[in-house]
């Protein structure tokens, strides 16, 4: 995993990361330009489909190579800020620190109650930065 887009800990706050893979995405944002151009009869339906298809081939093959990462949550004195994709950010008050329960080798679930009792779970990248962090909160890692 290439974690040069994490950024360390700062003004005592833990921050999680989400993997930013949405190859589907991109790939469905270039094939509706693909279509855009079809619509105008600029190009053959060929010429389209091919385009297209090699986009999505070469905007995936990034994306994952790459693998960036985006910050999913900030912690800091049992607030918790959830970072979403296009909504603002919603932040919680929490009681008692979260729970991070690993689901896969570099995969974890940020699993805490809000201040409704409602239970809550945020996906994170898990790596050994991560792990190292942990170490300086009152947050738990426990295997699924």
């Amino acid at each position: 995993m290439n974690s040069k887009n994490a950024k360390e800990q700062t003004d005592g706050v833990l921050t999680f990361y989400r993997d930013s893979r949405r190859p589907q995405a991109w790939g469905g944002f270039f094939l509706a330009i693909w279509m855009a151009i079809y619509i105008g009869d600029a190009v053959a339906l060929w010429i389209i489909i091919t385009g297209a298809l090699i986009t999505m081939a070469v905007v995936m093959a990034i994306v994952v190579k790459f693998r960036p990462l985006q910050p999913a949550a900030f912690y800091k004195n049992h607030e918790l800020t959830e970072k979403r994709l296009i909504l603002p950010p919603r932040t919680y008050q929490l009681e008692r620190p979260p729970e991070l329960i690993q689901y896969e080798k570099d995969l974890a679930g940020l699993n805490f109650l809000d201040d409704k009792g409602q239970r809550h779970e945020i996906i994170v990248v898990l790596n050994e930065t991560l792990k190292r962090q942990l170490e300086d909160w009152s947050i738990f890692l426990k295997s699924d």
